[in-house]
């Protein structure tokens, strides 16, 4: 009688560490694959933000490139050129503003394939050269087929007050015969509007409905503001060149 009592209890313990065993197990499974899915999280997240930050480099690449060609940066600087648009007086607080499409040849050719927005007061003005220079999801203004990155390129004066660094050896700011500087600031902003949770009307709001800089009057939000309350995937980088022109000292 004992030895069936025995054999019962023995089970029974069995039975309790096998339940244990399967809990524990259950836990490790559970917590592996939590860990698998955050490793794979912070993976895509590294390889999203990579390529969008190669979007953008890419941009002041190809500036770069065209601007080190005498004719192209001659062409740039009149008529419809891109930068002539933004050097007139006229145009001071204006962004020329471009997306670059995989299906254009030249992206960069200037205003007549660009839009302009500026602030005039706390309203955004956008229409001046028309909409069809900011970048659109719902067209499908994508850099390439896979219809993954979309860049949206903003060019606007810099401010032009002379520094230290435009001064010809020898010179002091009073008595400098450098001619006055010309500078502008140029943002390429890369986005991956499929990742957002946003809609494709409110994405492309973003980018048609703000400027790339804080006017210090209008104290205004950005499109990278806008981008990051949308939770959409970006990548925003901003350079300014000086582009000088230069007299022989007398």
């Amino acid at each position: 009688m004992k030895s069936i009592n025995n054999l019962k209890n023995q089970s029974g313990a069995v039975l309790i560490v096998v339940l244990i065993m399967l809990v524990i197990i259950a836990i490790a499974g559970t917590w592996a694959i939590r860990s698998s899915i955050t490793s794979l999280n912070i993976s895509t997240n590294a390889q999203a933000q990579s390529l969008l930050m190669q979007n953008s480099d890419s941009v002041f690449y190809t500036i770069e490139n065209k601007t080190s060609d005498d004719l192209k940066f001659a062409q740039m600087r009149i008529g419809d050129g891109m930068l002539a648009y933004v050097l007139r007086p006229e145009n001071k607080g204006k962004e020329l503003v471009f997306c670059i499409r995989g299906a254009v040849t030249d992206n960069f050719s200037g205003s007549r394939i660009a839009s302009s927005v500026y602030w005039v007061g706390n309203s955004i003005m956008n229409t001046e050269l028309g909409v069809n220079g900011f970048c659109k999801v719902e067209r499908g203004d994508f850099i390439s087929g896979r219809q993954a990155v979309m860049t949206q390129v903003s060019i606007r004066a810099a401010d032009a007050s002379r520094d230290w660094e435009h001064m010809m050896e020898g010179d002091d700011k009073e008595s400098s015969k450098s001619t006055g500087i010309q500078k502008v600031a140029i943002t390429s902003t890369s986005i991956l509007p499929n990742l957002g949770n946003a809609s494709l009307k409110q994405v492309s709001g973003c980018l048609s409905n703000y400027t790339s800089f804080v006017d210090p009057l209008v104290k205004n939000e950005t499109v990278t503001d806008c981008l990051s309350q949308l939770n959409v995937p970006y990548s925003t980088q901003e350079m300014e060149y000086s582009l000088r022109s230069l007299k022989a000292s007398s």
